[in-house]
């Protein structure tokens, strides 16, 4: 069994020094403060930076159905992402995304001594393992990432470890579904399945009109929860008469896990969602896509 997750984090935080306060110079040995920006950065936040370090992590970080690391985000001050957050916290890092350093005055915090370290966003698990130790490293924690990939590793060996040759099609209930890389198509991969979409055409992301999955099913539909997403949840796809009929007779599997939009570590918690109800399936329902996903 994997560890839980709080136990991991307070396991890869314990007995390492304190950090630096805002603004104070970062000398040698000590940690920089920093500040996340999104829920991807708060995850990256929590999940390596020992506690002093953190300043503030986003206001969403503070959700429960948007993040699943809310009890332990809730320890720390939110932020709006402004950079007058910025400018008033004075971390030494600030964890964004491309979008907003385009939003905000980049070089203005950068004179005020603040380095601003822009989250990667990978489309496999290479760019994850990278991404981590970049990550890792920017904060000074690199035994910390390392430990975190080392868990990760021996997931995704444990995950590989039972063969599920099934044709699997991510489909949200507008139809949008993903293709070759991209993270999705990475968790898929690491639960041992096959991306139908690729089957289907679809190389990244886009859409997949009904009548290509009607001609060509998969063995089984893995759809969001949407808790967040109204609008999608309405869409018209998911409600069509022949999409019902599919839905008879092929299994859906719902990923319930509300950070996996983020394409860092934690997409591990995704594949161990959907292999443990793919596993769960009901064992004629299992026979039956076994033998029409069979090479």
């Amino acid at each position: 069994m994997r560890p839980p997750l709080q136990a991991l984090l307070l396991a890869l935080c314990a007995g390492l020094p304190m950090a630096v306060g805002a603004g104070a110079g970062a000398g040698a040995g000590a940690l920089p403060t920093l500040m996340s920006t999104n829920i991807c950065a708060d995850t990256l936040a929590l999940s390596l930076a020992a506690p002093q370090q953190i300043l503030s992590l986003s206001r969403q970080s503070q959700d429960a159905q948007r993040f699943s690391l809310a009890a332990q985000a809730r320890q720390f001050p939110a932020n709006d992402a402004t950079a007058e957050d910025v400018l008033h916290l004075q971390p030494h890092v600030v964890l964004a995304s491309r979008r907003w350093n385009a939003l905000h005055q980049t070089a203005l915090l950068q004179r005020h001594g603040v380095q601003i370290v822009t989250v990667p966003f990978p489309t496999d698990w290479e760019g994850i393992f990278s991404s981590t130790r970049k990550m890792g490293q920017a904060l000074g924690r690199e035994a910390a990432a390392q430990a975190l990939l080392d868990s990760l590793s021996a997931r995704l060996a444990q995950l590989r470890a039972t063969p599920r040759p099934f044709k699997v099609l991510y489909l949200r209930p507008n139809g949008g579904s993903a293709g070759a890389q991209t993270h999705v198509d990475a968790v898929l991969m690491a639960a041992g399945l096959r991306n139908h979409a690729s089957a289907l055409g679809l190389q990244g992301w886009g859409r997949i009109d009904l009548e290509r999955i009607v001609q060509n099913p998969p063995d089984i539909f893995i759809t969001p929860g949407l808790v967040n997403d109204a609008a999608y949840a309405r869409s018209g796809l998911s409600r069509h008469p022949q999409m019902q009929k599919l839905l008879q007779h092929i299994p859906v599997v719902v990923l319930q896990h509300n950070d996996w939009g983020c394409s860092n570590w934690q997409l591990i918690e995704a594949a161990e969602s959907v292999a443990a109800q793919i596993d769960a399936l009901p064992r004629p329902a299992a026979r039956v896509a076994l033998r029409e996903g069979a090479p």
